[in-house]
């Protein structure tokens, strides 16, 4: 197998060379690994790179190593999808690292040695599609781990922004967004259509599509996803005052926002297949790192997408043994 370390350089403020370089290159001598390293250069050549690699060796076993967040894992992603032959890990270098915490803590893919050991299992994967205004055409991608619609978004947006400041990142930079959209508190009035037909029409202050449990560097926004149940996790959080939201907050990162008695009349919940989101106003959407603007988008499930590493014993171990062919609910 051929490993191949995709290394972001602006991951984490210089983290992924700061820290995964050396490690990489302790671990690759010590498992006498065939290995390539490759730095990106800007927004979406690693998606590009990676992509034409897999086409230039289709016979050949890959495995590409996301060394940066969640937006280089998203890259590595959209690469490799359609390549049988390719799999995908991570080496959580970033700041949020939100897709790992579905499976393992994010410690134990920080660790190079088992992440070479470590064995590939089904992973699925969001296609998402809608027009891009900015650039006058129909887009398709696919992301990992959850696409946010609304206030979220707006705290990643505004995350990013402060994360360009010294000692701001990770889960106090998605504090400070919160904090700040909350001065805005900008809700959306959305109709989603599901794929079997429901409609809903609410005035939301936020929307997940989940396909992982995890959002804004560990909060715990769509607790029952499972990356491998071919199923969409879909939750709402109707308009509420700002002193109601903060007392959620707690809650909302500890994954516990479900049981709180209030729930029943603020959030609305969901699970699919497929849905389309539209507003008559311009939706702020976020999906794994990156952040735009549509008045309308649809979400669907693909099961098996790709295939994703698991550290060493941990694979052994879980074997990551899923329930698929799970009745929607």
């Amino acid at each position: 197998m051929k490993h191949i370390f995709i290394l972001n350089p602006a991951a984490g403020k210089g983290a992924a060379i700061k820290k995964c370089l050396p490690a990489i290159s302790a671990a690759a001598k010590s498992a006498k690994i065939d290995y390539v390293l490759h730095r990106t250069t800007g927004p979406r050549e690693a998606e590009f790179y990676v992509r034409e690699r897999c086409a230039e060796a289709q016979s050949a076993r890959l495995r590409f190593y996301a060394c940066g967040g969640d937006g280089t894992a998203n890259e590595v992603l959209n690469g490799i999808y359609g390549f049988p032959n390719a799999e995908m890990a991570v080496l959580p270098a970033g700041t949020g690292n939100d897709l790992v915490r579905s499976f393992a803590p994010v410690r134990d893919f920080c660790d190079v040695g088992r992440m070479i050991a470590g064995a590939a299992v089904p992973m699925d994967a969001i296609a998402y599609a809608f027009y891009d205004e900015k650039a006058g055409a129909d887009r398709r991608k696919f992301a990992a781990n959850m696409c946010n619609i609304g206030f979220d978004s707006e705290a990643v947006a505004w995350a990013e922004r402060l994360k360009t400041y010294p000692l701001i990142g990770g889960v106090a930079a998605y504090i400070g967004g919160v904090g700040i959209a909350l001065l805005h508190k900008n809700s959306l009035n959305l109709r989603l259509a599901f794929d079997d037909g429901e409609v809903l029409q609410e005035r939301v202050l936020l929307t997940a599509v989940a396909n992982g449990a995890y959002c804004g560097g560990g909060f715990k926004g769509a607790p029952d996803a499972d990356p491998g149940d071919g199923i969409l996790d879909v939750f709402m959080a109707k308009d509420v005052t700002r002193r109601t939201f903060l007392s959620l907050l707690p809650k909302y990162h500890a994954g516990k926002h479900f049981t709180e008695p209030r729930a029943k009349d603020i959030l609305l919940y969901r699970r699919c297949g497929g849905l389309r989101v539209s507003s008559s106003e311009w939706m702020h959407i976020a999906v794994d790192g990156e952040v735009f603007f549509t008045r309308s988008v649809s979400f669907e499930i693909v099961p098996n997408a790709v295939r994703f590493t698991l550290p060493a014993e941990r694979a052994a171990r879980d074997g990551f043994e899923r329930n698929r062919g799970q009745k929607y609910i």
